[in-house]
């Protein structure tokens, strides 16, 4: 299950900016807010909008008198903008998909339901998030900075009034497609997510990395399957705990070079 919030933290600012703030944090490990004020990273009170987004989405750490670093998540995230820009914004798009469970729900209706307006894909949305939760909803504001962080991120876009999924989306849709439902349960299949990322991503092999790592997430099965009748099939507990597990995989597997 989803946990759903009534608002989220997303800050109304380019994608520039936050690729700017990141850089900056990655050269200047333990930068003070009021730093990255005068240089024009940060807005709002306190320690200020984009510090409060970034570390919720678990790309940096405050400590001290409003000091900030960055996350192993971070570093992650810091390397591969230093190497390639086109895997920093799949990652990224990747971190937003297993931390905000609103862009989660959006990127995952858009891929479901195809090209859609941006007002029939708002009341689609909404009435998603009052399945999970009665109490919330997705204003208009915190709609709009998501669906203008996803075309910033080359996740979607939007041409005359339709939102429709795009390429960096592709991992993302790896996972989604991977559970599949069967019955009334939610299956993943491990082959096929280990052979979507690796068709996406080159050297990167995850399969065994995640069957260490997925326990409470899911239960072992066996099913006749595309890659033969012993295929490792898996019974989905947790689905949130079965994307914050494969994103982290992926995460680790880039920093330490994996990828690209």
């Amino acid at each position: 299950m989803l946990n759903i919030q009534r608002s989220i933290p997303i800050p109304r600012i380019s994608l520039e900016k936050l690729i700017n703030y990141i850089l900056t944090v990655g050269d200047n490990p333990g930068i003070n807010c009021s730093a990255l004020k005068d240089r024009g990273l940060e807005i709002g009170k306190g320690r200020g909008d984009i510090t409060r987004f970034f570390q919720r989405i678990g790309v940096v750490e405050v400590y001290g008198d409003c000091n900030i670093r960055l996350t192993d998540v971070g570093n992650a995230l810091y390397m591969a903008l230093n190497r390639d820009v086109a895997l920093s914004k799949m990652l990224f798009h990747l971190i937003l998909y297993k931390e905000l469970p609103h862009y989660r729900l959006l990127i995952n209706l858009i891929s479901e339901e195809g090209p859609l307006s941006i007002t029939e894909l708002h009341r689609l949305i909404n009435q998603r998030i009052r399945e999970l939760s009665p109490t919330a909803w997705l204003n208009e504001v915190a709609f709009k900075a998501i669906i203008g962080l996803a075309v910033d991120l080359g996740v979607v876009e939007v041409v005359n009034g339709e939102v429709s999924i795009r390429y960096t989306a592709s991992i993302s849709e790896c996972i989604r497609r991977a559970m599949v439902l069967i019955g009334s349960q939610k299956v993943l299949r491990l082959d096929d997510l280990n052979a979507c990322i690796k068709q996406l991503l080159g050297n990167i092999d995850i399969k065994q990395l995640l069957i260490g790592s997925l326990d409470g997430c899911v239960e072992p099965i066996i099913a006749p399957g595309p890659l033969g009748p012993k295929s490792t099939y898996f019974k989905v507990l947790n689905e949130d705990c079965v994307v914050k597990q494969v994103v982290n995989v992926i995460l680790n597997r880039s920093m330490l070079g994996g990828g690209h």
